[in-house]
Formats: structure tokens, sequence, C-alpha cells
């Protein structure tokens, strides 16, 4: 067997050692009292009895000071440390034997040799060749015994009971063995697993990875993070050149692979169609995305919500599927408030094939020092430790508090604003945030 796997059964042995003979020694103290209390005038006569509840307590001594000498050593070979089970086998199997030899009622004798063995064989994982070794000896010992008394029934019983004690102890101990192998099978399968998926977030962040170029009447911010190696958060700037041309920003249903991977398929095919439908209305490129996902993805059930913006001189044209509504802040007035709170030009989700989306968009203007700040769900719905959300209201309040600091650590605010609430919380949601500054 594997040193891994013996490791492991000495610590299972070890922790059902110290739960054992806790019983058995309670068992003794109590039997020893009962025994000195009820023949407390005829002590002498019952001595013998009186020692053989005694030998309880001192094995169940013996047993756990032997493994805690193994649990500070664990340089030890194994079989040294996995010497206080095989104490414990021994002496239950032994102390049950005796009681053959103590009690004249050899039924109960017997009966308490059973519960020992199943003890010893269903608690504690011992090597087969000890057990059946150790169990024949004992069993030999006491089938004389139980002849010398004519008692022909059990002595067939005793010996029956043996043999499928041993058979008991042949088919744990390879049921452990093959445990082990599962084991092993299964923690090879998650770290392939954890492989791909650093691989596919590594690839990912490949994708997305881009150096901005220092734009041309807009400053840009932007964060977003994977809470499962991969997102299904994607953000982009469609630029040429100096130009900032159009931004989006999407969200893909479900967690994980699936999500993420639908995120590189989706990237090209919005970088495609944006760049080369610039003379179209935003909502009939949008349209064109949404059929052209719906076709690529085939039978992939994740659906996305967005938003995609492009610039058009002064205005800023958008179109939102879906998405949460994002926040505008108007420099001059002071004022930070909800587009399109209304929904009024709020559409479907992109890429869902058993609806056909229409899609609306309209127009807004950002006056110099306005912002526009774009972000997932991941934001809104970050739960803290009551399971509360963060929530419009607060992202709102952490926007008027941000938009007061240095354009660059504005993110980081927010982003401060969400640790605060949620703590120690664990999140499941990807959180992208993205935020425009007119120049």
């Amino acid at each position: 067997m594997p040193k891994e796997k013996k490791a492991a059964i000495i610590s299972m042995n070890l922790r059902r050692l110290s739960q054992i003979e806790q019983v058995i020694f309670s068992f003794g103290m109590i039997m020893c009292t009962v025994t000195i209390i009820k023949y407390s005038k005829d002590f002498k006569s019952h001595i013998f009895e009186f020692l053989y509840y005694f030998g309880f307590v001192l094995s169940a001594i013996h047993v756990m000071i032997s493994a805690i000498r193994s649990t500070k050593h664990t340089e030890w070979a194994v079989w040294k440390r996995n010497s206080p089970t095989y104490h414990a086998v021994f002496e239950i199997l032994l102390l049950s034997m005796l009681y053959f030899f103590v009690s004249p009622n050899t039924f109960t004798s017997y009966t308490i040799y059973i519960n020992a063995s199943i003890i010893a064989v269903v608690m504690l994982a011992v090597d087969p060749f000890f057990y059946c070794m150790v169990n024949t000896f004992f069993s030999i010992i006491i089938l004389s015994a139980v002849l010398s008394r004519h008692q022909i029934s059990i002595s067939i019983n005793i010996l029956i009971t043996g043999i499928i004690m041993c058979g008991l102890s042949l088919f744990r101990w390879s049921s452990l063995i093959k445990e082990f192998r599962l084991e092993k099978i299964r923690d090879a399968q998650l770290e392939s697993m954890e492989k791909e998926i650093e691989l596919a977030a590594f690839v990912q962040e490949s994708f997305s990875q881009k150096k901005m170029p220092k734009l041309e009447g807009y400053d840009v911010s932007y964060y977003s993070k994977a809470m499962a190696g991969v997102s299904g958060d994607m953000y982009d700037f469609y630029t040429q050149g100096r130009k900032l041309k159009g931004v989006g920003i999407f969200d893909v249903s479900g967690h994980g692979i699936s999500s993420g991977l639908v995120t590189m398929l989706v990237r090209n095919i919005i970088q495609q169609e944006f760049h080369q439908n610039l003379n179209k209305p935003l909502a009939q490129v949008m349209q064109i995305i949404d059929r052209r996902i719906k076709k690529e993805k085939r039978n992939i059930e994740n659906y996305l919500t967005g938003i995609l913006l492009r610039m058009n001189g002064d205005k800023i044209e958008i179109v939102n599927a879906g998405h949460p509504y994002p926040i505008l802040y108007k420099k001059h007035e002071k004022r930070c408030f909800f587009f399109d709170e209304e929904r009024k030009y709020t559409s479907g989700v992109i890429g869902l094939s058993t609806i056909e989306t229409e899609f609306s968009q309209t127009t807004f203007s950002l006056a110099k020092g306005d912002e526009l700040i774009l972000y997932t769900d991941g934001v809104k719905e970050a739960l803290n430790l009551e399971h509360d959300e963060f929530g419009s209201k607060r992202i709102m309040q952490s926007v008027k508090n941000a938009v007061k600091a240095d354009f660059n650590s504005q993110i980081h605010h927010i982003l401060t604003d969400m640790g605060l609430f949620t703590e120690e919380a664990s999140q499941n949601d990807d959180i992208t945030i993205v935020i425009l500054r007119k120049k």
C-alpha cells in the first residue's frame, strides 16, 4: 500500500482510538466500581472479576499513551506509528477472550467476543494479515475452552464467526485501497481541471489585455475581477488610432469556464460588427451582433446582457440590452443620477435563441468633466455576511463620494466601499467597472 494511504489510515485510526479508548476506560471504571460495591462483603472471592475489568482501564491508558507518543513522532516508521492500533486490537480481543475464563456464562462471553471483533474490524483499519493471525490465535484458545464444556453449537458459531471476521477484514482493507485509488484519480482530475481553468484564464486575459493609447477627448478607467478563474464579464474599447469610437461592457450568464469561453467568442463578434457597421444605427448593429452570436454559439445556453456605446461627435449613442443602468455624473450641476432609470430605452438580452429581441437606442451628451460609470451585476449584487445586497442606493452613494476624488482613484474608492460592506463574505459573481470622463 502506498505511503500516503498508510499515513491517512494511521491518522484515521488515531482519531477513532481516542473515541474507543474513552469508552473502554469509562466501561472499566464503572464495572470496577460496581464490582467493589456489589461484592464489598466478599470481595476476595471476586478479585479476579475486579482485575478483569481493571484490565480495561489499564489497556485504555496504555493505548492512549502510545497514541499520544505516536502523534508527536511523525518521523517514526509507519509500522511504529501504527503500533497503538495493533495494541488496541490485540488487547480488546485478549480481554474479550479472558471473559470466557472469568464468566461461567459461555453465551455472554461469546457475545462480548463477537462485539469486540466487530469493533476491531469496523472501527479500525487493520492489516488483515495481523488481524487474521490474532483472531485465529484467540479463536483456537476459545474453542478449546468451549469444547471442554461440551458446547458444540457455540463452538461452531465461534468457528464460523472467526472465518467471517477474517473475510470482513480482507474486504475492508481492499475497499480502503480502492478508495485510495479513486481519491488519487479524483485528485488528478481536479488538478487537471484547475490547470485548464488557469490556462483558460490566461488565454482570456491575453485576449482582453491591450495597451490603451492616450485617447483624444476621453479619460478611461476600468477594473475587472473574475470570481472563478475565468470571467463571464467583458469590457472593450473600440478605437481608431487615438480616437475612441465606442465602448462595450457585457455580462455572460452563468459562471466558470463555459461563460468565460463565451466571452472570448462574442468579443471578436462584437468588435468586428461594431467596426464594420459604423454607418448603421447602433440598435441595428446590436441586432446584427445578436443574430450572429445566436448562430455561432449554437446550442450553448448562455446569454448576455450588455451596454454598447458609440461616440458620434458631441453625442454618445447607447443601446442597453438588459444591463444595469449606468450612472451619469454632471460636473457643472454636481449631480449624479441613473441614466434611463425608467428603462424607456432598455431592450432584452443578447443571444437568447428562443426570443427575437428588438433593440432600441438613444443618445446623450457629456460636457467637459462629466463622467459615465458602467458596471456589471456583480457590483450591485455583492452580498454581505447577512446576505444583503450592495444595491443601487449604495452604488449611487459610493459614486457620489468617488467623483470628488482624483479620476484614477475613483474605482478604488468604489471597491473600498464594497469591501467595507461585504467584509469577509465570499462573492459568486464577477465584478467589472468602467468609467469614462470627457476631457
